[in-house]
């Protein structure tokens, strides 16, 4: 049995973090897709190709007690398959699962001009989404669940994220999400007529689990400062969902800009660089121009998205960004989120 899989990247509109305190989140799944091929063995072996990883031929079993195991000649690349293994353990305790040859492709997520480099477009999330589809269309089972994969993914992260990402990627389009006492809340919500966007890319990659761990730290010395400014973007994060639900454009429009301010006065405070350099030039391009800006994510590198109604203003960002030495990155929604073959 052969089974292709994949699922789309994803960019957060607003909600990022304060989703972690029950904010909702807007998200919109992106044209970039993770690739997984499976071919089932006759044997109980799992043999794991994923170049873009550093993993090449890596084999690894099921124990007993249905946990991944490494073979020695994998021993090393652990680290780089905790998703992948988090994933496959997940899938088998819901029924057998036969021995497969994988195939991961990421590409899509990296930098053409520096290979090495993420785009910040939810690489991970993407390839377990397409990953979990695939294990379980190998084992004979239902498409996976928004929680069961991003329950996966947290086990893999060591408890981090809120999963966003993970329903993106899973449903596709665009989604209001929240995290309410452990378990998502994915609502499809229609993009606002004539809202036009444009993805921008730092020039640098950033760590989402890097900035969770540092925001956790600085929340634990000034949890009073971090709570208000909690309420400050939850109460952005919820005037977006309002406006995206009434087809407020220009409301939609005011409250991403207020949410990246908001992102601002956060860096500032917990000292992460949430608001990178590079975002503040094309913030300032944006404002330029008349549209609104920001960071998609942790912040401190990867993508980010201008928003505007203005055809013309989104036209002179666009130009704006170029002069600025700064990367265009050609995105469209994804509005079909998982696919198996």
């Amino acid at each position: 049995m052969k089974i292709s899989a994949s699922a789309p990247g994803k960019l957060v509109l607003t909600g990022e973090y304060a989703v972690l305190e029950g904010a909702p989140a807007l998200v919109l799944a992106v044209d970039r897709r993770a690739h997984v091929r499976l071919e089932a063995r006759a044997d109980a072996a799992m043999v794991i190709d994923a170049p873009d990883l550093g993993v090449v031929g890596a084999t690894a079993r099921l124990d007993a007690g249905g946990h991944f195991v490494l073979d020695d000649d994998g021993l090393a690349a652990g680290g780089r398959l905790a998703l992948f293994a988090s994933v496959v353990e997940s899938v088998a305790a819901r029924g057998p699962l036969p021995g497969f040859h994988a195939w991961l492709d990421t590409r899509n997520f990296f930098s053409p001009e520096a290979p090495q480099r993420k785009l910040g477009l939810g690489s991970s999330a993407a390839v377990g989404v397409a990953l979990g589809g695939a294990l379980h269309a190998l084992a004979g089972l239902e498409p996976p669940s928004a929680g069961s994969l991003i329950a996966a993914h947290r086990r893999a992260q060591g408890g981090f994220g809120s999963g966003l990402d993970i329903a993106a990627s899973l449903a596709g389009g665009l989604i209001s999400y929240a995290w309410h006492d452990g378990q998502p809340q994915v609502t499809p919500a229609n993009w606002p007529a004539g809202l036009e966007f444009c993805c921008a890319w730092s020039g640098r990659s950033a760590s989402t689990g890097v900035f969770l761990r540092g925001l956790a730290d600085w929340r634990a010395r000034a949890p009073a400062r971090h709570a208000a400014l909690m309420v400050d973007l939850a109460s952005c994060a919820r005037v977006a969902v309002g406006a995206l639900l009434e087809q407020r454009t220009d409301a939609l429009i005011e409250a991403i800009d207020a949410y990246a301010a908001g992102l601002d006065r956060l860096g500032t405070a917990s000292r992460l660089d949430i608001m990178s350099a590079e975002h503040r030039v094309l913030r300032a391009v944006a404002a330029d121009c008349g549209v609104a800006y920001k960071p998609c994510g942790a912040g401190g590198g990867d993508v980010g998205v201008a928003v505007g109604a203005d055809g013309a203003r989104m036209a002179a960002f666009r130009r704006g960004v170029q002069r600025a030495g700064l990367q265009i990155l050609d995105l469209q929604p994804a509005l079909q989120g998982l696919r198996t073959h």
